[in-house]
């Protein structure tokens, strides 16, 4: 299977505080990575490189390649636009416009960013509303929506945008825990269908029965990373160990 992207040596400063500590690691094409450690591990903040978005942070500064495709997106000739447009997220907060129609959330972006006539974008929007059984709700506003509709939404406009990669940041931490298996389902079908996530997740048991790429981070560092298996079942590290203990 082809590396869809690699990282070599990355590291991330916050000003003077050294955020993310020498992260290499491949992904995989077609495979489902998953992200797992205490909060505050770095975790959402090295997921956020993938696709440029702490640029938007003041004070930070990288080292190191990102390389998707062969290309380094940290080079300064890369359209952040286009990288957006290849690797899409989905947030723990929805960050759906409350000003939109359902329809209108999962449209915008393609017209916008990726150039797409209206009726294009309006035919991939109920393609993949459809798909995440959100169909029915094209009218209505994210406020009448529960916490389960707003994130299915949220990943129908992500995939509306067709990426190359897919990145979920805590997709269920802000949802009540009868919307979160919902989410997990299709996210499962998602996986099914062979799209390359890389996910960053508190549910252990999503994470093992579903990845492919299990890595566990620890303090800016991937203390251990493996299959689902290896790092649930035959963990090395003691803080994967103690971090383990905790969900069992």
């Amino acid at each position: 299977m082809a590396n869809k992207m690699m990282i070599d040596d990355l590291n991330l400063y916050y000003g003077q505080f050294h955020a993310l500590k020498d992260i290499s690691l491949n992904i995989q094409e077609k495979e489902i990575t998953a992200f797992i450690g205490p909060s505050g591990c770095g975790k959402s903040t090295f997921l956020k490189t993938l696709n440029r978005m702490n640029d938007l942070v003041d004070g930070v500064r990288i080292d190191g390649k990102v390389l998707l495709d062969g290309e380094d997106i940290y080079d300064p000739s890369v359209d952040t636009t286009i990288l957006r447009k290849k690797v899409g997220m989905v947030f723990q907060s929805f960050n759906l416009f409350n000003n939109m129609t359902v329809l209108e959330n999962c449209m915008v972006g393609q017209i916008k960013v990726a150039g797409r006539k209206k009726e294009e974008a309006e035919e991939k929007a109920m393609a993949y509303l459809k798909k995440v059984d959100m169909d029915a709700y094209i009218n209505a506003k994210p406020r009448q929506l529960s916490g389960g509709q707003k994130q299915r939404v949220a990943i129908a406009r992500a995939l509306a945008m067709e990426p190359e990669i897919l990145l979920f940041d805590e997709p269920t931490s802000a949802l009540d825990p009868q919307m979160v298996g919902e989410v997990l389902n299709i996210m499962r079908q998602l996986a099914q269908e062979g799209l390359t996530m890389i996910v960053v997740t508190h549910e252990m048991a999503f994470a093992r029965d579903i990845s492919s790429h299990v890595i566990f981070m620890s303090d800016g560092v991937i203390e251990e990373e493996g299959t689902a298996k290896e790092v649930f079942l035959e963990p090395k590290s003691e803080k994967t160990k103690e971090f383990l203990s905790r969900f069992r």
